[in-house]
């Protein structure tokens, strides 16, 4: 099997628990999500991203795997999975799929520096994978995270206010195209957009099998969406116990 992450590439990652890798994703896919996005977005209106977490000035939709065959076909993504089993094991699941616009020019989308994993009850291992379907610079809020914070306590438990700059934290500016693996303990955080455009990411979770998924992922795909994925549907995640 061709691997598609090198040996330097995996080094750097686990010395400093996250990789930026430009270039995954083609023009003609970035025009295909964005669109996708924008009519998943209108379709569901006030709904959109009811299932997951209200977040003040984004635009959210939740739970993607099932709204389009160009999501189900980005969580699938090799490259995404390739990295996820070497920082989780072959027994990875699905955690989440979001998307993420913060609105130009308001302020709350601002995000207190965190680590995923603390999130999830009896999560052992995680991995978001940022999709840059817009270019992240410092202006529109590029993605802040600390390098080599994955090998320190909880920010929480030794940072004064989380929301403030962090000692050593740097941002994730990149082209569109680009995926940005975070491994389950890096410090990060979203921050407000402050240029005129949007900057539309989407984040994809994989963790351990016995770490719930955010919403119910299951029922949502479709036996049509199944067949598609074959060997890929090993990566969903038990129903919802409520």
């Amino acid at each position: 099997m061709v691997e598609l992450i090198s040996v330097r590439q995996w080094d750097f990652f686990l010395r400093h628990g996250y990789l930026i890798v430009e270039s995954v994703l083609s023009v003609q896919r970035l025009q295909v999500l964005r669109e996708t996005l924008e009519q998943r977005y209108e379709l569901e209106g006030a709904m959109a991203g009811s299932e997951g977490a209200d977040i003040q000035g984004v635009r959210r939709l939740c739970n993607l795997i099932g709204k389009g065959r160009a999501l189900e076909q980005l969580a699938v993504e090799p490259i995404a999975l390739e990295v996820a089993r070497r920082a989780i094991g072959e027994d990875m699941r699905w955690q989440a799929m979001n998307f993420h616009d913060p609105i130009p020019g308001d302020q709350r989308p601002h995000q207190a520096i965190h680590a995923d994993r603390s999130f999830f009850p009896d999560c052992k291992a995680y991995l978001n994978v940022v999709w840059a379907i817009d270019a992240m610079t410092e202006q529109n809020g590029a993605t802040r995270l600390v390098p080599g914070s994955q090998k320190k306590p909880h920010p929480r438990d030794i940072v004064a206010d989380a929301r403030e700059p962090v000692a050593g934290e740097i941002y994730a500016v990149c082209p569109a195209g680009t995926a940005i693996f975070l491994h389950g303990d890096t410090w990060h955080g979203g921050r407000a957009n402050y240029s005129t455009a949007s900057r539309r990411v989407i984040h994809l979770g994989y963790s351990c099998r016995n770490t719930a998924p955010q919403y119910e992922i299951a029922d949502s795909l479709t036996p049509a969406i199944r067949r598609r994925l074959g060997v890929h549907c090993a990566l969903i995640p038990d129903r919802l116990v409520l």
